[in-house]
């Protein structure tokens, strides 16, 4: 019967699935069911009816849901907020959505924006050292005179991204894919493009002379500005 109990108790979680809260509490539930049914197992009740007992004795957990879901959404919403000259280091942005959010002159190190949404967000003059971008929207996000040494990019969204005068020194932005970016004196010295797809890219008076290309597919407008760079295309290839 313990699967029956786990799939049940599932199912009445299932319409929260984006609620983090809510999986604990379908754990901690599971369990608890579990060792009731195991304690009417104990007092001589067969499996079916130790089960439906067990079953019986779940009261209506859907208001502490609604509750965790309604705590959710506001807190989405305070996201939203002006969190300029603010220090939030180690700072856990994951899953959430932070469009449009202002981000100046924060101490953001260390922090994890995995999942995250930050459309049209602003960092100006921000310390994002260490931090995780990890599966995240960067779709008119604008970064300026930031620090990302240290900082992890995987598998994000660049469309129309921004980074200028900001230290992408040795990051690793390799096999992902940018379009309509912009680069715009920043530090990139040691950075790595290796296998990216990049079109309509500009990288503005960059250095990009240390920068690894090699096996970047790139349209013509990009080839151009890193030529103009000097930057090594020895192992690049020409798209339309």
């Amino acid at each position: 019967m313990q699967k029956e109990i786990n799939q049940y108790v599932h199912n009445i979680f299932a319409p929260y699935p984006k609620v983090r809260t809510a999986k604990e509490l379908e754990e901690e539930l599971s369990a608890n069911l579990t060792e009731k049914y195991q304690d009417y197992k104990s007092k001589g009740y067969s499996e079916t009816e130790a089960y439906q007992m067990t079953i019986n004795s779940i009261g209506d957990v859907s208001e502490l849901i609604d509750s965790i879901n309604l705590q959710q959404s506001e807190l989405e919403k305070a996201i939203q907020m002006d969190f300029s000259r603010s220090r939030m280091v180690d700072s856990d942005f994951r899953d959430v959505s932070i469009r449009e959010g202002k981000f100046k002159g924060s101490d953001l190190k260390g922090s994890d924006f995995s999942n995250s949404d930050l459309t049209d967000c602003e960092f100006k003059s921000c310390n994002l050292g260490e931090a995780i971008f990890e599966n995240v929207n960067l779709t008119g996000a604008q970064f300026s005179g930031s620090n990302f040494k240290g900082s992890t990019f995987k598998n994000c969204n660049y469309h129309r991204s921004f980074f200028k005068s900001s230290n992408l020194t040795g990051i690793d932005f390799d096999g992902q894919m940018f379009e309509e970016t912009i680069f715009e004196m920043c530090t990139l010295k040691k950075a790595s493009f290796r296998n990216t797809n990049l079109k309509k890219v500009q990288f503005r008076l960059s250095d990009v002379k240390k920068v690894d290309f090699s096996g970047a597919k790139m349209d013509k407008l990009t080839y151009n500005f890193l030529k103009a760079g000097k930057a090594d295309l020895s192992n690049v290839t020409i798209i339309q």
